[in-house]
């Protein structure tokens, strides 16, 4: 199992794309909890508490002309990590650059066949299956070398793109997963 340090090197070799599909309902990473138990309390969003290197690559190799692109699979109603993820990572990180989609499965019919698992697909050569614990801790990835499985990878990203929504378009029509609508509901 590569560790996320022994990853890097694939991502810096990265000469157009980035993909990632992310399946999994909630992540548990100890960069994001701070921020996620502020969202989850009410507390304001703080540019400060941004992951601001991560951020940066975005832009850098964004601006390099890498196309950084992330479908989500959904199932809708939404997670409190999910709600999280769209409103205070998913919107940050398109306006640096990151394309992310929506597949939510609840409301698209025929949804594809897809894993349910998370992978990252390097300029369609490199494919990293990412492996987590039950409770959504990073263990590991594991690289994909066969051919036939970097095609079938490769029409995974098509078919989700394909059925997926902008994150922008997505986010605005669900205003009942915008922060300030649920909580005002909760506390009615």
């Amino acid at each position: 199992m590569l560790s996320s340090d022994e990853m890097n090197a694939y991502f810096d070799q990265a000469r157009f794309e980035w993909f990632r599909l992310e399946a999994l309902r909630s992540y548990r990473t100890a960069v994001e909890q701070p921020r996620f138990r502020a969202y989850m309390a009410g507390e304001p969003y703080d540019p400060n508490a941004e992951p601001k290197g991560w951020y940066e690559e975005i832009e850098r190799r964004t601006g390099e002309g890498i196309a950084y692109r992330k479908v989500r699979i959904a199932n809708g109603p939404l997670s409190d990590y999910e709600r999280w993820e769209f409103e205070w990572s998913y919107a940050p990180t398109e306006r640096r650059g990151q394309r992310t989609f929506v597949l939510d499965r609840a409301e698209t019919p025929n949804t594809p066949d897809l894993p349910h698992y998370d992978y990252w697909m390097i300029d369609e050569h490199v494919v990293l299956r990412m492996h987590y614990d039950d409770h959504g801790q990073f263990t590991g990835a594991q690289r994909i070398d066969a051919p036939d499985e970097i095609a079938a990878h490769v029409r995974y990203r098509d078919a989700a793109l394909a059925a997926s929504v902008p994150f922008p378009d997505y986010w605005n029509a669900h205003p009942q997963y915008w922060r300030q609508n649920w909580q005002d509901t909760a506390m009615s």
